[in-house]
């Protein structure tokens, strides 16, 4: 690809994202741009040292160790996954690690032996040859896909996360559900994190509410927001600080109204959310689509909860656009479909 093309287009879209982060960094799309940004200075790279070990090295390397790769990825969430199911609940969230696990030594394997059925079906059973093919090309690009979208969601998180945080007077507190009516780890660490910052707002002689927020599930005794209100008080928070919400079912209903409480304390307030590290994207985005100007933060999480976590926020982020996913899953159906027509046409000639 020229340079010519290359390197006003790498700066150019570098450029647009820089602005676009600016503007309002709760947006996925702003790593799609510098994705491709990046990609374009890539080649303009590998243009510009064409020949160098070096370079060339950097890049393939990490291309030409994926397929060793994937079979440890597999064996690590396996692992993971069993140790999930064992210290945490046996639900289908704690599971998922193990079923991506196996989902990742399953799906090369059948995708081989799909094609290995294709490439050697007798010249009668063209039907057969092209059915196969088209099953492997939609494997083959939606797979693709969904590992780049995981990328994506994984990267711009952790870029996120390292944002700035900015001024706040309510700190929102969203809920992770409750053990026998208490505060959980997982939870405690959120509203650990968020006394913390209220600490700091305040020690700088500055007026800040806490906000937690979650109502009653089926299987709890008492809603979210008492029990984490008893949880900052008991750790010292002054009790006409602690705002509880305890109506909402989920994390949209958590921030609008979380919004109402901090607006009725004091109009205009400004809204930081105090969640896990894993979940801060998601938030500050379900934020942004209801309207409330507000960024996020996270607490740490155990690392053994990391990768379910992970793995549920991705599939959770995956949903907020239905439409790009039903797009995407029509293309690779047509190009399957498409693939397997050629096949079936030459075959039939």
């Amino acid at each position: 690809m020229p340079l010519l093309l290359t390197v006003p287009a790498a700066v150019v879209l570098l450029v647009v994202a820089v602005r676009m982060w600016r503007a309002d960094n709760r947006r996925l799309s702003i790593g799609v741009v510098a994705a491709i940004g990046g990609y374009f200075a890539i080649e303009s790279l590998l243009a510009v040292w064409e020949g160098t070990l070096p370079l060339g090295l950097l890049f393939t390397i990490p291309l030409l160790s994926l397929p060793f790769l994937i079979p440890v990825l597999a064996v690590f969430l396996i692992a993971n996954g069993l140790r999930m199911l064992r210290r945490e609940s046996k639900s289908l969230a704690n599971g998922l690690s193990l079923i991506a696990g196996l989902v990742l030594l399953a799906v090369p394997v059948a995708a081989f032996l799909t094609l290995t059925a294709a490439l050697t079906a007798h010249d009668d059973q063209v039907v057969v040859r092209a059915v196969l093919l088209a099953v492997v090309v939609v494997a083959a690009l939606g797979s693709t896909y969904a590992a780049a979208f995981f990328v994506l969601v994984l990267a711009y998180g952790a870029v996120y996360r390292r944002a700035r945080v900015g001024d706040y007077d309510a700190l929102v507190v969203l809920g992770a559900g409750l053990i026998d009516g208490r505060v959980p780890p997982l939870l405690g660490s959120r509203l650990d994190r968020a006394a913390a910052l209220f600490s700091a707002r305040r020690s700088r002689g500055e007026d800040c509410v806490l906000i937690p927020t979650g109502g009653r599930g089926s299987d709890e005794p008492r809603s979210e927001g008492e029990a984490m209100a008893e949880y900052l008080r008991d750790a010292g928070v002054p009790a006409d600080s602690v705002l509880p919400e305890t109506e909402a079912e989920n994390t949209e209903q958590n921030l609008l109204f979380s919004r109402e409480i901090a607006q009725a304390h004091r109009p205009g307030s400004r809204v930081l959310i105090v969640t896990s590290d894993y979940h801060v994207l998601r938030a500050a985005m379900l934020a942004r689509r209801v309207g409330l100007p507000a960024g996020a933060t996270g607490a740490k999480t155990a690392r053994y909860f990391l990768p379910s976590a992970t793995l549920r926020e991705f599939a959770a982020v995956a949903v907020m656009f239905p439409r790009i996913q039903v797009a995407v899953l029509g293309f690779c159906v047509a190009a399957g479909l498409a693939a397997g027509f050629l096949v079936g046409a030459a075959g039939g000639a």
